[in-house]
């Protein structure tokens, strides 16, 4: 008999209220502080994670930032779980939805991991009211699919184990299993022991019946670039950039980012942050909200 997991293992309490949001048929979990409807800072997690990712630096932005909401992604968190097929673009307009549908009149967005590939999508799609883009651990799409080749599992290394192979996938991500393997190849040496720690959201979501499906969907989504994709993500984005990158990320190496720039035609710029790996928003909340709270507040018009 499978267990019910309740949405406060979740939704947890916090500074913040919890929201659910319908934008185009499909319901968007958000956790929100602030009221401002000029703007808002949206923020988008990363894999195998949801919006919890971004619990202690989402205080710290709110003190900053008139509005700063993290959302979880479609098939992620308690937002609806998509059984049918979806792509990267359709998880940009997802979010772009979303802010239409709260009534905001202008936003930034700021994604780690798919998150980030989410976040390069969005400023590809170019919605009137984007502002600027921020990208943790996220090389643009198209600058590292050469590494990324046929293996849309596995980050810019390779990573060993379950995550690059079928086989298991999805057992070992219901279990909790891959969360920890994951955490062990991308983050920070001195940072697994407190993400594992802090990991029972992330676990409890992913028990949830088809969640570990939808979650390894959202992944494919976000590594499969389509044709027409790949057109729009080559048009190089007209508003400002802010990369983070942490300096022991082992989905991602420094190198990967190069080819940033040729992407950007507006100001670009990148931080490496030490004793930090793929998690960042978890790794160094605090600067990455030092660094998101400058760049925001530079470009919000």
């Amino acid at each position: 008999m499978k267990t019910l997991i309740p949405a406060s293992a979740i939704e947890l309490e916090g500074p913040w209220t919890h929201r659910h949001v319908s934008a185009g048929g499909t319901a968007f979990h958000v956790a929100d502080m602030g009221e401002s409807m000029d703007h808002a800072l949206v923020l988008l997690h990363g894999f195998p994670e949801h919006w919890w990712s971004w619990r202690e630096a989402l205080p710290m932005l709110a003190e900053q930032t008139p509005r700063v909401f993290a959302l979880d992604i479609r098939g992620f968190g308690t937002s609806d779980l998509t059984h049918g097929d979806y792509d990267l673009r359709q998880m940009a307009n997802d979010v772009i939805g979303v802010v239409r549908a709260l009534g905001v009149a202008s936003f930034s967005v700021a994604g780690t991991g798919i998150g980030g590939t989410i976040a390069w999508m969005i400023g590809a799609l170019a919605p009137l009211e984007l502002r600027s883009v921020c990208v943790l651990s996220a090389p643009h799409p198209l600058g590292v699919q050469p590494v990324i080749g046929r293996a849309p599992w596995a980050g810019g290394r390779v990573l060993q184990g379950r995550l690059a192979l079928p086989t298991g996938r999805e057992r070992a991500l219901r279990s909790g299993s891959l969360v920890t393997t994951v955490y062990r190849a991308w983050a920070s040496p001195g940072n697994v022991d407190g993400l594992v720690s802090q990991s029972g959201p992330y676990r409890a979501a992913l028990q949830r019946p088809f969640a570990a499906n939808t979650a390894l969907r959202g992944l494919s989504a976000a590594r499969k670039i389509s044709r027409e994709e790949r057109r729009l993500l080559a048009e190089p984005l007209s508003v400002p950039v802010l990369s983070l990158v942490g300096r022991d990320d082992g989905a991602w190496s420094p190198l990967d980012h190069a080819a940033d720039a040729q992407f950007v035609d507006a100001p670009l710029t990148q931080i490496v942050i030490r004793e930090a790996g793929h998690f960042l928003p978890e790794e160094a909340p605090q600067a990455v909200a030092q660094a998101l709270s400058e760049h925001v507040a530079a470009h919000t018009i």
